[in-house]
């Protein structure tokens, strides 16, 4: 467990500035005179992230910051990263196309990209979860989901 703990610090530093960002960036959010806003959920989300980003890094200072360990392992790195653009692309790319047609293919690439190789079974489970996240907010929360401009 010693060699995470380095990990673990710089993770839970991150965790803190991703969490301020994104708190700035919703301040330009509006807010109703009576109830919660669409600026309210995300500053929950984001207060609760930088609470556990700083027990985190507390954490695992108090009980020493280790030294260096292992390499760095480029192979994860390079996922992460990749992960990261398939995100944004996806992010990118849903306004167009929508969420039941490209939702399928994220999910598909990433099970593929954290190990599992049953082509047919990521293919199924990726198009039954998209079918039933579809139907859960749309039908169900009452949330619709963008069905993007080819549609």
């Amino acid at each position: 467990m010693k060699e995470t703990k380095r990990i673990d610090v710089w993770t839970g530093v991150a965790l803190m500035v991703l969490s301020v960002v994104v708190w700035v960036l919703t301040s330009d959010l509006p807010t109703p005179k009576r109830g919660i806003g669409p600026g309210d959920y995300p500053r929950v989300i984001t207060a609760v992230l930088f609470v556990l980003g700083l027990t985190m890094t507390i954490s695992n200072l108090i009980s020493g910051y280790p030294a260096k360990g292992e390499k760095t392992n480029w192979l994860y790195l390079g996922r992460m990263v990749l992960m990261a653009v398939m995100a944004f692309a996806y992010v990118r790319m849903l306004k167009f196309f929508g969420f039941p047609l490209l939702t399928p293919f994220f999910l598909f690439g990433t099970i593929a990209l954290f190990g599992y190789r049953s082509w047919w079974k990521n293919a199924i489970i990726s198009v039954v979860a998209t079918g039933i996240i579809f139907v859960l907010f749309n039908v169900i929360f009452m949330v619709f989901l963008p069905t993007g401009k080819i549609f």
